[in-house]
């Protein structure tokens, strides 16, 4: 794959922004992302192109505009854009598991949208089930040794997109690129926030009071870096090529049905996770600097979390450039968290 040379560098992050339009239409989101590829002069030279969006709870759901998952028309504008530089029909992929239960049963992806994008594009919708996922070691592990993955996910002659939605969570507080992986993850091992749940102390998980009455800010901080070693372990096994914001439409509240969606006309892209995540958390009122899965990866030297650090590019003209005032596109009002923690649940991490 060939990209935009100033783009192919770990410190560099695209923001483009089209003007928001009072309703979005499935066009809108198709153009948002053909713009976004175009921007970054993306060529495919024959390789297999995976699409990982978040539709984690698609079918639950059931309607591609509610703002919880990555809607199929930008995924839809993607493919368009790929078809016409270098990808051939069939050998695009669209891997999630949109039911997020704990079976190996197929996956209707009823009512996301995705079926219709199936059949205007012939993209392959796959889900990583145990019959289709491989174990792969973690070469320096922080909670685990080896996690089964996709096979899509991580198979040679193959482009990873990773595409999540630009959203704030109840325990990540911002659920963006590296989180977006967990949907790769076989499906009966990808609970990860179960999973750190389970490593906090036993007086803390035999409290049977809902969790806002009790919660405060230290155990909620616990339970991030617990999901946070898990991200960081699956983001040295599955290394996404490209990695793209959706953010034509945004959502604040837990991640999933409680919240609200900003439009915002936003992509955020680049080729490392951490700085592209450290934008787009800042774009919507978070210092990714305070952010615990920021901080613990950046640690790990899986990139940096510093703005200071990153090169940010918009594009003007048709060309890129240096974007010179990061903070004139930030949301207003910023992005709001619906946590767990005692008396501050809409409160929480504003920059």
């Amino acid at each position: 794959m060939k990209l935009h040379p100033l783009l192919d560098d770990p410190l560099a992050v695209l923001v483009f922004q089209m003007p928001p339009p009072a309703a979005v239409a499935w066009e809108d989101y198709q153009l948002a992302a053909r713009q976004v590829l175009a921007a970054m002069q993306i060529e495919l030279e024959g390789e297999n192109a995976v699409i990982k969006p978040n539709v984690t709870v698609g079918e639950r759901f059931a309607d591609p505009d509610t703002g919880i998952t990555t809607h199929p028309g930008f995924v839809n504008g993607m493919i368009d854009y790929l078809l016409a530089h270098g990808s051939r029909r069939g050998s695009v992929y669209v891997l999630e598991d949109p039911r997020n239960s704990d079976d190996n049963a197929p996956r209707h992806w009823h009512a996301t949208g995705f079926p219709e994008l199936q059949a205007k594009t012939g993209a392959k919708l796959r889900s990583p089930t145990t019959y289709t996922c491989v174990k792969k070691p973690v070469p320096q592990p922080q909670s685990c040794t080896r996690i089964n993955v996709s096979r899509l996910a991580v198979a040679s002659n193959t482009v990873l997109f990773n595409v999540p939605k630009l959203k704030t969570h109840n325990l990540s507080i911002t659920t963006l690129c590296m989180k977006n992986l967990m949907g790769v993850v076989n499906v009966f091992d990808r609970h990860f926030c179960e999973q750190a749940w389970r490593e906090l102390p036993q007086a803390v998980r035999d409290n049977d009071q809902p969790r806002a009455m009790w919660m405060d800010r230290t155990v909620h901080e616990q339970w991030q870096r617990g999901l946070a070693r898990r991200l960081i372990d699956l983001a040295q096994v599955v290394q996404p090529r490209v990695n793209i914001v959706e953010g034509v439409v945004a959502r604040e509240g837990t991640g999933f049905n409680r919240g609200r969606n900003h439009t915002l006309g936003l992509s955020v892209a680049g080729i490392n996770m951490v700085a592209v995540d450290s934008v787009a958390s800042y774009l919507v009122g978070f210092d990714p600097q305070s952010l615990i899965y920021l901080k613990m990866a950046s640690a790990a030297g899986l990139g940096t979390n510093e703005l200071k650090k990153l090169r940010v590019y918009q594009v003007a003209d048709g060309e890129l450039v240096p974007c010179r005032d990061l903070a004139a596109i930030r949301a207003q009002p910023p992005l709001r968290v619906i946590s767990d923690i005692k008396e501050e649940n809409d409160d929480m991490y504003y920059a």
